[in-house]
């Protein structure tokens, strides 16, 4: 697989916009993980950070979307802006959209939940929204694009899905442009669910750290424009980046826990590496799930010791919050952004090594090897959902 990236957005905690994140990333600025409490009602707001997205930016949202959509279309303007092609240039191409969600696609009629169990009647026709709801049908209505579109459901990797997925419309000759990547928000299931789960951490999240205590959450969209080689000279779009490689693949092991030694996730990263045609020795680094809880850093571990042997890892959450079914799709942004900088996002707080993991992180930004244009991006996820990207530099 060789699709060409001709733009790509984010917007996070760490930044609602691609300089913000790079700052955050590179140029040592701390993290600031924000109190929910503004947002939710939970007992548990003022024991429990999360990394939300600046009040500047939701309240643009516009009543009739939700706040993954404002997160998602404030990142594909971005993507399209870096392209240098508006919306309207692609509307006579066979244009696709592929986006993860979570909250968007299970957990937002919260409120209509509390209205019905208080025994008021409910918004007409409210239920038939629901379920006919997607975020992806929601992009294409809103740029005016007709094409096919899928939102995908896979949890945490959701975000790796939809681009691997949106990558495979592009190489099989779908479509001859894609706009794939995820999009969540914060929401009061997901946040008290960590919490009930016991893998939610007081402290900011520490990955692959001895003192590591669990995740925060976190909210924002990834989104990349995803080009055919003919679209791309078509409109005089200059590459900046490429997906080389996309492989899932599901362990079964558990409800919410990694399989220990990583089965899935080793199957997933071996078959993207297979595709994209690389080796350990090709790749600059790793862009680790990372969440900081025990099990997960330890599944990851294992499988980077083994399949990965001497490739940097870097690990992003500390300063973005683990934005569930976005985390990929704003992690293959980092690593884009990482690979065109040729710098290595380090971890940003003071490290103490996990010996039983036998693995540590970058702690200090480095220059990414001039041979070395690839990079890899992986996801865990509830279900025993794992998937990994190859992407490659311009």
């Amino acid at each position: 697989m060789n699709v060409i990236v001709g733009g790509y957005g984010c917007v996070s905690a760490a930044g609602e916009n691609l300089a913000a994140l790079s700052a955050a990333l590179f140029d040592g600025r701390p993290a600031r993980p924000m109190s929910p409490a503004r947002r939710v009602n939970s007992v548990y707001a003022a024991e429990y950070p999360a990394f939300l997205v600046s009040e500047t930016l939701t309240a643009t949202r516009r009543a009739d979307e939700s706040l993954s959509l404002l997160f998602l279309r404030t990142a594909i303007d971005e993507a399209l802006t870096m392209a240098a092609l508006s919306a309207a240039a692609l509307r006579g191409l066979r244009v696709g959209v592929c986006v993860g969600s979570s909250v968007e696609a299970s957990f937002i009629p919260l409120e209509h939940y509390r209205t019905a169990r208080a025994g008021q009647p409910l918004p007409p026709g409210i239920f038939a929204r629901f379920v006919t709801a997607s975020l992806s049908d929601r992009v294409l209505a809103h740029y005016g694009w007709s094409g096919i579109s899928q939102t995908v459901v896979t949890a945490c990797a959701s975000g790796t899905d939809a681009i691997g997925i949106g990558a495979e419309w592009i190489a099989t000759g779908a479509c001859d442009a894609v706009i794939a990547g995820g999009a969540d928000e914060f929401n009061a299931v997901p946040y008290t669910g960590f919490i009930r789960l016991m893998i939610a951490s007081k402290a900011p999240c520490r990955p692959f750290a001895k003192d590591r205590a669990g995740i925060n959450l976190g909210e924002g969209a990834g989104a990349l424009l995803l080009l055919s080689p003919s679209a791309a000279e078509k409109f005089g779009v200059t590459p900046r980046g490429r997906v080389l490689g996309y492989g899932n693949a599901a362990d079964g092991y558990h409800a919410t826990a990694p399989e220990p030694g990583g089965r899935g996730l080793r199957q997933a990263i071996a078959g993207a590496m297979t595709q994209a045609r690389v080796s350990a020795a090709d790749l600059a680094f790793v862009n680790a799930h990372g969440t900081g809880t025990a099990d997960n850093d330890a599944a990851e571990a294992a499988v980077f010791n083994d399949l990965l042997p001497g490739v940097a890892v870097s690990a992003t959450k500390d300063r973005t919050g683990h934005t569930l079914a976005a985390a990929g799709a704003v992690e293959a942004v980092i690593t884009l952004l990482a690979l065109e900088r040729g710098e290595i996002p380090a971890v940003n707080f003071p490290f103490t090594p996990d010996e039983k993991l036998g693995l540590t992180p970058l702690t200090v930004t480095q220059k990414i090897p001039a041979d070395k244009t690839a990079a890899l991006s992986d996801s865990l996820a509830f279900g025993g959902i794992n998937a990994a990207l190859v992407l490659g530099r311009a």
